[in-house]
């Protein structure tokens, strides 16, 4: 492993939701820190009026800096902690250089006091990342301040201990702890929001799996499984809010009482299997006679109801028509070998000439109709077959 790996490490499992985030507060503080240096060439120009133009021109070379890293922390916010550890380094070589300029004690100590509180307390304060990214950005400062300020600066080096020396080397030691701290604290906070989302996520799959077993339970509730019809409750329910509005409107509401003939010969003859696809073609063929307003439901075995709201008698005529068209049509084209027919009930109910009607009474009626359909057919086939007739 390379120095740079031990004192760098790669934050490989950091996500790139974190790692925009602190691409984002480095940026930021890149702009602050144009800000300070902006501000700070007043102090330049009064402070150190023999030395200023000097200390201009790293300043704005500094500011060039910080474009640079600006521009890289928005292409490329993989790797913010590195790009401002070039900026910081660059900095704290500037600060040596300076600080080497200046003759005058008083000077000399806001010049420490003032580069120190920002770069190695603000810095570790506002940014995030670890003791060693700190320590790396430290390290001119080790290195370089003592043997450029004895190389170039007219003051003695015990003139630099009382000038806030000690306090520069103070906020050394203390700056590692602080980033390790910001950092320690962030990685606990991205951890937590991890677990976090990890427990949303269960929780909105739990809910997700309750929603589909209850629209599953409501479903199975209120439709018949063979045909996919609503069942006999969910279709009474409908037929007397129909009737109620009825009342209220002045429209018909008619409806179809079908019973399916001679299915127990179906099941006897063909097996059941074909006897449930007798069910399901008259499942279809009532589904579209209720069209889209209306609603065909399954009441149970050989039996289903057409509720056709707003529906007259002609209206009502004109479904039943259809229906067993459309009967024929699917025996036709599925080639069933068994004859398909069924015995229809018609009922329309009239608000304005009948009254209110209740929903009992209303299928009473159909089924009567129907029934006396079914006894007039069979009398007719026993009299077809009669060889006396």
């Amino acid at each position: 492993m390379s120095l740079q790996e031990r004192l760098l490490p790669r934050r490989e499992t950091e996500d790139d939701e974190s790692r925009h985030f602190r691409a984002r507060l480095n940026h930021t503080f890149v702009l602050f820190a144009m800000a300070g240096l902006a501000c700070f060439l007043l102090f330049d120009y009064f402070q150190v009026p023999n030395a200023w133009p000097t200390l201009w021109v790293g300043r704005f070379l500094l500011l060039g800096v910080c474009l640079t890293c600006l521009a890289l922390l928005r292409n490329d916010p993989r790797r913010p902690d590195d790009i401002v550890l070039f900026g910081a380094s660059c900095a704290n070589l500037y600060f040596c250089f300076g600080a080497s300029m200046i003759e005058d004690a008083i000077t000399l100590s806001l010049w420490n006091l003032s580069f120190s509180t920002c770069m190695l307390i603000a810095m570790p304060a506002w940014l995030v990342w670890g003791w060693r990214y700190q320590l790396v950005s430290s390290l001119p400062l080790m290195f370089c301040y003592i043997p450029i300020f004895l190389w170039l600066s007219p003051l003695q080096l015990t003139d630099l201990v009382g000038a806030g020396g000690a306090y520069t080397l103070a906020t050394m030691i203390i700056a590692p702890a602080l980033a390790h701290a910001r950092s320690t604290t962030f990685r606990r906070t991205v951890a937590l929001r991890r677990v976090l989302q990890a427990r949303n996520d269960e929780l909105q799959q739990m809910n997700q799996q309750l929603l589909t077993q209850q629209n599953e339970l409501e479903y199975r509730a209120n439709h018949d499984l063979l045909t996919g019809l609503p069942n006999r409750r969910f279709g009474f329910d409908f037929l007397e809010r129909m009737l109620a509005e009825s009342t209220s409107t002045r429209q018909c509401v008619s409806i179809l009482f079908v019973d399916v003939d001679r299915l127990k010969h179906v099941n006897d003859s063909f097996g059941h299997a074909e006897g449930d696809r007798l069910i399901q073609l008259v499942a279809r063929s009532v589904a579209q006679a209720a069209g889209e307003d209306g609603l065909a439901c399954r009441l149970g075995g050989d039996e289903f109801l057409v509720v056709m709201p707003g529906a007259c008698d002609m209206a009502s005529q004109q479904a039943t028509t259809q229906l067993m068209r459309h009967l024929q049509e699917q025996r036709l084209e599925q080639q069933i070998p068994f004859p398909v027919e069924v015995s229809i009930g018609r009922v329309t109910h009239d608000p304005v000439l009948q009254g209110d009607v209740d929903v009992d009474d209303l299928i009473h009626i159909a089924d009567d109709r129907m029934y006396r359909q079914k006894r007039a057919r069979r009398r007719a086939m026993a009299g077809a077959n009669d060889p006396q007739a």
